[in-house]
């Protein structure tokens, strides 16, 4: 990659993942900070890669675009390629949490294993992921129900665990299915519901070019696979936040 002499920090995580301040001091993401959470269960193992690789990564970069047809010696290119793989590596951070270690919290629930609160609902979240088959993204928003039994989980937490399993190369199913099993393995509630509707680049960009389509996926869980009532209140309640 060339080396025009600008000294200046790039925008961005530091190749290791971390922003650094004004003082150099490391910093978890914006997106990730939460000054009530004593564990950052979503950002446990921070993934580093060493300058020299980084270097050459930037390399192969500038080769690929500039074979592809980008001028890289504009004053809006020449660091393009250190953009696009600063951009790809924070847009993969959900490989540095592990939603297991998600902490819990009790309910009110004193009627031992047949008491049962409330659905809660949390929707829409938004989400960007980056499909497996061409690393083009897929975004969208995610609602999630469930009727909890002994415990609960912050609200907030529900956000930051839909973007742990979005922020890594997968497909939307997956991305589901990891979300819904997290809950039931944690929680261990009646029920769990999610619901994900995403518009994929990769249909839209290439292959049959379809700009108007978006693809919806569901998963049940207890309550609502033998509910039908349940699922249609979830259902409707996520119809409802789409307006």
């Amino acid at each position: 990659m060339r080396d025009d002499g600008d000294t200046t920090r790039a925008e961005g995580p530091s190749p290791n993942g971390f922003r650094e301040g004004a003082s150099g001091d490391r910093a978890l993401p914006a997106v990730l900070q939460d000054p009530d959470e004593p564990f950052f269960w979503d950002h446990i193992t921070p993934r580093t890669i060493d300058p020299a690789r980084w270097a050459t990564f930037q390399r192969y970069m500038a080769e690929i675009l500039e074979e592809f047809g980008m001028d890289l010696d504009t004053p809006g290119t020449h660091r393009t390629p250190e953009r696009f793989l600063r951009a790809l590596f924070d847009s993969t951070s959900g490989y540095e949490g592990d939603a297991n270690l998600l902490t819990a919290f009790p309910t009110e629930c004193r009627g031992g294993p047949d008491c049962l609160l409330s659905q809660v609902i949390e929707g829409p979240i938004h989400f960007y992921a980056l499909c497996e088959h061409h690393a083009l993204p897929f975004f969208g928003v995610a609602h999630i129900g469930y009727v909890p039994h002994e415990l609960i989980i912050g609200i907030s937490k529900l956000t930051r665990l839909v973007r742990v399993f979005a922020r890594r190369f997968t497909v939307q199913e997956r991305m589901g299915v990891e979300i819904i099993d997290t809950l039931v393995r944690l929680l261990e509630p009646h029920g769990v519901a999610v619901h994900l509707a995403a518009t994929h680049l990769c249909t839209q960009m290439r292959g049959v070019r379809e700009d108007q389509s978006k693809t919806w996926t569901s998963f049940w869980r207890g309550s609502y696979e033998s509910q039908p009532a349940m699922r249609d209140e979830f259902l409707q309640t996520v119809r409802v936040s789409r307006r």
